[in-house]
């Protein structure tokens, strides 16, 4: 009970962070546009966010 409480925990704050991450790009996007490096930089690390979260679910469902 206490590990799955635990991930319930990880879980939520990794999805804060992506969406977080999402409202930064978009509004980064909409100021600037897509070509330059903070927009490329944060883009990366939601994609890394994005694919530790869907490894963490990979991993319960086996």
């Amino acid at each position: 009970m206490m590990k799955t409480n635990k991930s319930i925990q990880e879980n939520k704050k990794l999805l804060m962070d992506i969406v977080e991450l999402k409202i930064k790009r978009s509004e980064l996007f909409n100021q600037t546009g897509p070509n330059t490096s903070e927009y490329i930089s944060l883009s990366l690390k939601l994609d890394f966010l994005m694919n530790e979260y869907f490894n963490e679910k990979i991993e319960q469902l086996v």
